[in-house]
């Protein structure tokens, strides 16, 4: 019987510093700290102990933030998978998929929910993952999102390869376009340096917004506003930063006159829900949670081929129409990086797991650790492997990277598919990558890479003798490159990590003053009709 989290196993390190590949390094800078003080060398104690804070700090911070994750829920926290509860393998697939674990946002403590609710406004009370399953809210939001994605695959890779054909060339990184913006260098110059997940982001949203309006014009400033707002949610979870609301309220007056004219999606919905309820669960599901979503997971395999060319050239060498490889290069990297870190559920009743004496009480908050769970069983489970998968099958290994198959899965899983093929596909036929960074599954440093366009067979998109030259240069320097990358990087996540920490106290503090989830199911609709669709959220912050 478990009645407490801190029955638990303590934390395991090992799925964190497995990605980590500095720690080790780190902890010994910091013993030999120790003899160089004694010995007065001040000035090599002082580099010694720098190199341990850069190297130690952020696993450190992964570690504390997956506990402080469990231990806001109190005595309901539960962190899984854990052995000493016998909840590992396929029993962490039985309790993921297990009818009684079907809550959502409502629990008696309201510590994780307040906290999810605080960082996803103000589309927190009608994003479709916090919906009670019973509320009539979630069946049509869920309806409308499956409507939206049920799109041929013909018609989703098209989107795709049309928007990464625009993305890899002089039409969307040449100079002065705004997505060229966002990086050192541009498509003309020969090269391109900066963050992956920067060149993902306005990718994603031109897509997104393609499938939901049907329309392909989406202007610069356009995609701006949303950028701006979705990267702000995602820094916000990351603790790089803190909430910026008047960014998200930018991207829901957008979509509010997006939904005040003619369009194709006022007529799939549903009237029950207000307009600006629309505008914001279009907000938090599809230009929020689905664009973060889709920019990270390119991110991890951006980083993932430049740091294994040998995988790239494979990709590049498969035959036409060949995808079996691609599948398990993305399976690869969905499962070393996976897109979510912790998720929960609340249990509405006991659950009695199979062949053991391990019962998990009603109410418990259930912490389901992604990384965790995806190093479990594995042959060098750190290693970015994606020839094990012509071995082993998805739904026989620790493996669950769109969520419990039949305990409402990640709705986007087939279109995520489908566009991450596409774009892959599209990205190493048009650009070199070179990166350095530290790759761990937080990803805090936005995944830097060194970009080289390459020249088409067709002969397109020829560079001019200049940038030619320019990209000699740039690509015979890039093994320093990488050194200073590297370098660089080892500081940054140094500050990181301490701005990550100083951020994710005043958040959760902020967190737990609003009570946002509180308020809306104890104060707002405390006698809650779950048949009742028009129920907006009063503490939206919207107008604050």
């Amino acid at each position: 019987m478990v009645t407490s989290h801190r029955q638990q196993e303590s934390t395991n390190m090992g799925w964190i510093s497995s990605q980590y590949t500095g720690v080790y390094t780190g902890i010994t800078a910091g013993i030999a700290t120790v003899p160089l003080v004694w010995w007065g060398r001040w000035l090599a104690a002082l580099l010694s102990l720098s190199l341990c804070l850069a190297l130690s700090l952020p696993p450190l911070f992964i570690a504390l933030r997956f506990r402080a994750l469990t231990e806001i829920n109190g005595e309901e926290g539960v962190q899984l998978p854990d052995a000493s509860l016998d909840i590992t393998g396929g029993k962490f697939k039985e309790v993921y998929n297990s009818p009684a674990a079907d809550g959502r946002s409502k629990q008696s403590q309201y510590g994780l929910s307040d906290f999810f609710w605080y960082l996803l406004a103000p589309a927190h009370a009608i994003h479709q993952e916090h919906l009670e399953s019973k509320d009539v809210r979630y069946q049509i939001t869920a309806a409308l999102t499956r409507k939206l994605v049920a799109v041929k695959e013909e018609r989703l890779i098209a989107i795709a390869i049309k928007h990464a054909e625009a993305l890899f060339s002089a039409d969307k990184l040449g100079s002065g376009s705004f997505d060229a913006s966002r990086h050192t260098g541009s498509w003309d110059s020969g090269f391109l340096l900066g963050r992956s997940r920067d060149l993902f982001f306005p990718l994603f949203e031109r897509m997104i917004f393609e499938l939901v309006f049907e329309e392909e014009a989406m202007d610069d400033d356009e995609n701006r506003v949303c950028c701006d707002s979705a990267e702000n949610v995602l820094n916000a979870i990351k603790g790089t930063a803190r909430r910026e609301m008047n960014k998200r309220r930018e991207l829901c007056d957008l979509l509010k006159a997006k939904l005040g004219q003619e369009n194709s999606l006022n007529s799939k919905l549903d009237e029950r829900i207000g307009q600006e309820e629309w505008a914001l669960f279009l907000q938090g599901v599809f230009f929020t949670t689905g664009v973060v979503q889709l920019a990270e997971g390119m991110a991890h395999l951006a980083v993932a081929l430049a740091q294994h060319p040998q995988v790239t050239e494979k990709l590049r060498n498969q035959p036409a129409g060949d995808s079996k490889y691609m599948g398990h290069v993305l399976a690869e990297a969905l499962r070393v990086w996976p897109l979510f870190g912790i998720a929960h559920r609340i249990t509405s009743d006991e659950i009695q797991v199979d062949d053991s004496d391990t019962v998990l009480p009603a109410g418990s908050v259930l912490c389901f650790n992604y990384p965790k769970y995806h190093m479990e069983g594995y042959e060098q489970p750190e290693r970015f492997w994606p020839e094990r998968w012509n071995k082993i099958k998805e739904r026989n290994s620790s493996y669950m990277p769109f969520g419990p198959t039949n305990n409402r899965p990640c709705p986007g899983k087939r279109l995520s598919q489908i566009w991450m093929k596409a774009v892959t596909q599209v990205m190493i036929e048009r650009v070199d990558l070179f990166s350095s960074a530290e790759h761990t599954r937080s990803l805090p440093c936005g995944g830097p890479v060194l970009m080289l366009p390459r020249t088409l067979k067709s002969g397109t998109d020829k560079l001019k003798p200049s940038s030619k030259m320019v990209q000699s240069v740039v690509r015979m320097a890039a093994p320093g490159l990488m050194y200073a990358m590297r370098g660089y990087m080892s500081v940054e996540n140094f500050f990181t990590t301490t701005q990550q920490a100083v951020n994710e106290l005043i958040m959760l503090r902020e967190s737990k003053k609003l009570q946002l989830a509180q308020n809306y199911f104890l104060k707002q609709y405390k006698d809650e009709d779950l048949t009742e669709a028009n129920k907006p959220c009063l503490s939206n912050q919207l107008y604050r």
